[in-house]
């Protein structure tokens, strides 16, 4: 005998239906009214990263600095050029996390009603999809 498809099973397609009715409606709500303020927490949690990798990566060089000036009364020329180089790799981070960030949340914004039921039901069909429910 072979077993049917499971599209024609009611026991499976009626949960199925279920689980995307939530996450299509959790998906609405989600980008509707708390992605933009989402977006704005997630843009200052990076900057407060970013500062936090260039103290790690500074600190270092700080105390290697502070050490060569007690020793010989002056910095070591290289000590300049790698402050200058991180602090410049974490400005360029930060601008381009917070242009991205600045347009995803823009982006959400200009989402109507029926643009974020359309995601939230895309969101919700992937998700049913790939069977992560």
């Amino acid at each position: 005998m072979t077993p049917a498809a499971p599209w024609t099973d009611p026991h499976l397609w009626v949960p199925a239906l279920g689980y995307a009715l939530l996450l299509g409606g959790a998906g609405y709500a989600l980008l509707r009214w708390a992605a933009g303020t989402l977006l704005g927490h997630l843009e200052t949690g990076i900057v407060y990263a970013v500062n936090v990798v260039v103290l790690g990566l500074l600190l270092p060089e700080f105390f290697w600095t502070k050490a060569q000036r007690r020793i010989s009364g002056h910095a070591a020329p290289f000590a300049y050029s790698y402050g200058d180089a991180v602090c410049a790799l974490a400005t360029a981070g930060q601008r381009f996390s917070g242009t991205v960030l600045t347009a995803a949340r823009e982006a959400v914004g200009r989402l109507g009603h029926r643009g974020a039921l359309v995601c939230g039901v895309l969101g919700a069909a992937v998700l049913l999809w790939s069977r992560l429910w």
